[in-house]
């Protein structure tokens, strides 16, 4: 699985920031035992704390690993690795309080789980900025600049050789500069000439390449700098950009580069949503089953002619349609009396809502306005259908007048909650609506989603935006 990580130094880097979040974990627990809670130190709490030091010691190195691409002692800047630390540190939280939930460890106090991602950040960061430090004066001490020749069209190379120049500490100095015009095919070839003699005779320890990834220098230049042992850094173009948090793979022999279309989740990330998915679903059916058996009842008595349950075609990820369900809050014939009403409709775009439905019953009304109609589609998340977290699922009709810009809904399962849900639900034009589902695919995370969630609460408490 972690195959394609080769970095030494980088696997350094996540051995040493693990070790500070288990020394953060000790400290963490010292912190409880000693000072916030001392009466509760018992022998036998004690030995439940730092027995499960191991476990802690492991979720963090997963969790970090599953971060690997955030980390680089050369190349990054330290705001880049403190979000990647914050992330990371957030997520093994998250994980820890879930296995806390299920092996039922009622020993655990919760005070941990906030002082835990608070000293290892503190402590991570510290070890961060003193090893840039320490790097930054063996470099310059030594004066042991790392020595770039840039290849490539003439604004990307005068961009990056700028950027080099306003930031000393990265210890990069540009020593050469090979402009190729666009098109020159002759000035290309003299290019690689150059480069040849320059790699000859010259101090050179990495060579840049600022050219589109077609580009028939591209490959001869690589070659020649792989053949002297030259480390090689593309500045990637507009396709190249898209292989942003990309994975390689061999496939049989063929290299195969799959590109995200979006900086949204990696496989890893998705594994641990999918888990937090099922975890809190069936918690949630165990604990509302009664609730909703209730639900069942009150809407017989209510409308005796239909059924329970809503059951309504919907599409889910990457197009595949399944059926969501729903508490019943309408008559049983709502959908023949949609064309009769669709002058009420007050949503722009392809959505359908009318303000005091009437084709809303009584109960229905209620069920509506405090989201409980949606608490079967926590079957639906536990199914795969859907997500706790994600755009509200379409009706297939909707989806055929999103056109290209909104089809990356689809993209990410659907889910019971959103960004829309939390910001005024039907006060929300459609624009905006899909601009912020934009916005959560863009911009996704652990935490990010564990926000959501929080926010949820209050939103249905207050009836946002609930018609």
């Amino acid at each position: 699985m972690f195959k394609h990580w080769t970095n030494k130094w980088d696997e350094l880097a996540v051995l040493i920031d693990t070790g500070v979040a288990y020394l953060a974990y000790l400290i963490a627990v010292h912190v409880y035992l000693t000072w916030i809670n001392p009466h509760v130190a018992t022998v036998e709490l004690i030995t439940f704390y730092f027995s499960f030091s191991p476990v802690l010691l492991a979720l963090s190195w997963i969790v970090l690993k599953f971060n690997f691409k955030g980390y680089s002692r050369r190349w990054n800047q330290l705001p880049a690795e403190a979000r990647m630390l914050i992330l990371a540190n957030m997520e093994s939280t998250l994980a820890l309080a879930l296995l806390i939930f299920l092996v039922k460890a009622t020993w655990f106090s919760r005070l941990i789980f906030v002082l835990l991602p608070l000293i290892a950040m503190v402590f991570q960061l510290i070890v961060h900025v003193l090893t840039k430090i320490s790097v930054n004066r063996i470099r310059l001490g030594k004066r042991d600049m790392k020595r770039l020749i840039i290849i490539g069209y003439p604004k990307r190379v005068t961009i990056f050789s700028r950027t080099v120049e306003q930031i000393p500490s990265a210890g990069m100095n540009v020593v050469y500069r090979l402009e190729i015009p666009l098109g020159s095919v002759d000035i290309g070839h003299q290019a690689i000439n150059r480069l040849r003699q320059l790699l000859h005779t010259t101090v050179i320890d990495t060579v840049v390449l600022a050219l589109p990834m077609a580009d028939d220098v591209m490959m001869n230049a690589i070659h020649m700098a792989h053949q002297q042992g030259k480390e090689v850094r593309l500045v990637l173009d507009e396709v190249g950009a898209l292989a942003y948090k990309s994975v390689l793979y061999d496939f049989y022999g063929n290299s195969v580069l799959v590109v995200n279309s979006s900086r949204g989740p990696q496989f890893a990330r998705q594994g641990i949503k999918r888990v937090m998915d099922m975890t809190l679903a069936l918690a949630s059916l165990v604990i509302t089953l009664p609730l909703m058996a209730l639900i069942a009842l009150l809407i017989k008595l209510d409308s005796p002619e239909g059924p329970v349950f809503f059951v309504q075609d919907r599409v889910g990820l990457n197009g595949r349609i399944f059926p969501c369900y729903k508490f019943r809050t309408m008559v049983p014939n709502a959908e023949s009396l949609k064309a009769e009403l669709a002058h009420l409709n007050v949503m722009s775009g392809p959505v359908f809502k009318i303000p005091d439905d009437p084709r809303t019953t009584r109960l229905g009304k209620f069920l509506r306005r405090t989201s409980l109609d949606e608490l079967p589609q926590l079957i639906n998340v536990v199914m795969g259908h859907m997500s706790l977290v994600g755009p509200r699922p379409a009706l297939p009709s909707e989806v055929q007048d999103y056109g290209e810009i909104y089809r990356k809904r689809l993209s990410v399962r659907p889910g019971i909650t959103c960004l829309w849900q939390i910001s005024g639900r039907n006060d929300i034009d459609f624009e905006r609506w899909m601009q912020l589902d934009m916005e959560y695919i863009d911009s996704w995370s652990l935490f990010l989603d564990f926000k959501i969630l929080l926010k949820t609460i209050p939103a249905v408490i207050q009836q946002k935006g609930a018609h």
